[in-house]
Formats: C-alpha cells, structure tokens, sequence
C-alpha cells in the first residue's frame, strides 16, 4: 500500500485519508465489488523519540479543533496504561499489543517517545477515525494494515485501502484476500453530487453484526452490486447515474428488509439520496438538479446543516497522475 511517511531523524509522520464507501456496503464482506472514495480529509500521527531513557510512550490525541481529547502515559515494555482504565485507552493498548505481535521490534529500546495524533474531522462524520489510525499505526510499526485490522476490530479492510491510496479505489475480497485497484474516477456531472452527513454516527461493529445475522445466501445480491459498481464505473449520464443508484439501494433494502433513506427522510426529494457505508445515519449521497444554495435550503429545512460538493469533500487526483 502507499504510504506517506516523512522521515526526520528520529521523528516519524504518517497519514490516512477518510473514506466514504459508495457501493457494495454491507456485501464488501462477502466478495461484492466496491467503489470507495478517499476524501481530503484524514489522520496525521506524528512520533518523536525522546532523549530520556525512562521507556514511556507519551500519546496525545488531537480532535478536528486542535483540542486534545485523549492524553496517555503507556509503558512501552509491558503495554500498559499508567494514568488511565479508560475504555479508549483500553482500545489503543490491544492496538499497539497487537501491532508488536506482528512486529516484535515495534516499540522496543529504552527510549521514550511522544505521540500526537490530529484529525481532521469530527468523530461522529464516520469517516474513518479508527480506520485511519491503524493505517497509521499499521505504517509505523511496519506491517501489514489489513492484518492488524484483523486482528483487532475487523471489517472489510477497504477504509484502510482508502486511508493508504490517493485516487477512487476498487476493493473486493477474494477469499479473505484484499484486491485494491486505484481507478480515475470522476464523473462528468461531479458537480452535480453532494455529500450530507445526516448526524447520527453509526457504530460499524453493529452494522455488521446486523448484517451477518439478517442473511445466509448472499451471492445473488453480492453478483448485482458487483455489476452496478461496474456499471456506475462506466456511465456519464447523470440519469443513468441515478437509476443505478436506485436499484442498489432497492437491492440491499430487499435483503437486508430495510426502508431506503430515501424513502425513510427525503421522499419528497426530486434527486436521487444513497446510503454510504453502514445505513442510518452517517453520510449520504445526494444528486442534484438545482442550485447548491436551494439544495442547502432543502437540508436545513430537515436539520440538515453539514453538506459537502465533491470538491469540498473528495480527494483530488494528485498531479503526478494527470497525463
């Protein structure tokens, strides 16, 4: 996976873009062909080896305001929290245990080091603040992202793609085993797609357990959404765009016995509105054939304050690629 790592003697930076999951949601578990989208904003985690020799792993995390929200004193040896039981702190302790599992090097020495996280979002978005930090993590210690994500919280593993890749992906599990394809995508009508976050963060775990436990075959729905995100690849009709979206969000509706978001918030809405990720309450996609101004009119109306163009949100491609 790319990584981008900066390196300054003995200090480290690392960082993971957001997500937002387009197709296959749910299915991306079971082998469908998804299409995620890396967004401009993500994770920095910087590390400093200290000159004190005391073995401590100083961590501080940073929200979307600058304002530290977490503030730990780890023992590097043992792997464990001095200064808090908290549950988060509880959380990041398996992350880091793990991560040496897989690399016994990792946070090894007498040395001391003090980390600081940043992100660039709100937690409650949904757009990856775990999934950018075990790439990050993952990137530091050395090893392999979609393992450590195994390892711990489990998933798909394509928010940790999107956190390592710069361009739309392709994402697909064959047989437990991650492909990722970065792909130029940009529709003609990208001006025309916006992205709401409808305010109420859902918990992925919970998403999948629903998810696991509401369906035994599902290979018929995975091959039509795996066609659908091919499908959706290769239009740049605005009207096909929407039809294609339609149906995948009719297809999960029928098997996971969901009302679509459309149907359930926004039934008086002319455009088309999709899910993105686990449903309820996260980000949505919104097409639209009026005025951005009347669009946002139409949101705060519902409650609705947080909405994003494709150029305020996703991830430009970068300029080594435009040839």
């Amino acid at each position: 996976m790319a990584l981008r790592v900066t390196h300054s003697l003995n200090e480290y930076h690392f960082y993971g873009h957001g997500k937002l999951l387009l197709t296959s949601e749910y299915f991306v578990l079971d082998g469908a062909l998804a299409l995620a989208l890396p967004t401009k904003f993500g994770q920095h985690l910087r590390a400093k080896e200290l000159s004190g020799g005391d073995g401590l792993l100083y961590w501080v995390a940073l929200n979307s305001k600058k304002q530290p929200w977490l503030n730990l004193v780890i023992d590097k040896e043992s792997l464990q929290c001095i200064n808090t039981e908290s549950d988060v702190a509880s959380r990041l302790v398996h992350l880091l245990s793990k991560a040496r599992l897989l690399n016994p090097n990792f946070l090894s020495g007498s040395r001391s080091i003090a980390v600081e996280t940043v992100l660039e979002f709100p937690n409650e978005w949904g757009l990856g603040s775990s999934s950018t930090l075990i790439h990050c993590i993952a990137a530091w210690a050395g090893v392999n992202g979609y393992t450590l994500l195994k390892e711990t919280i489990g998933g798909s593993g394509y928010d940790v793609a999107c956190a390592a890749h710069h361009s739309p992906i392709l994402y697909q599990l064959s047989d437990g085993v991650p492909y990722t394809e970065e792909v130029r995508w940009k529709p003609d009508f990208s001006d025309q797609l916006y992205f709401a976050y409808l305010g109420q963060k859902q918990l992925s775990s919970e998403g999948i357990k629903f998810y696991r436990e509401k369906m035994q075959d599902k290979s018929q729905a995975t091959e039509q959404l795996s066609k659908i995100t091919r499908q959706i690849l290769s239009t740049n009709s605005l009207l096909e765009f929407e039809e294609h979206l339609q149906q995948h969000e009719t297809i999960i509706a029928e098997a996971l016995g969901m009302h679509c978001v459309k149907q359930k918030q926004f039934s008086d809405y002319e455009g088309q509105v999709k899910s993105l990720g686990a449903w309820g309450g996260d980000f949505v996609l919104m097409t639209c054939n009026n005025s951005p101004e009347q669009l946002k009119k139409y949101l705060q109306a519902k409650g609705i304050n947080t909405v994003f163009s494709w150029e305020e949100i996703i991830l430009p491609f970068p300029t080594w690629n435009n040839h």
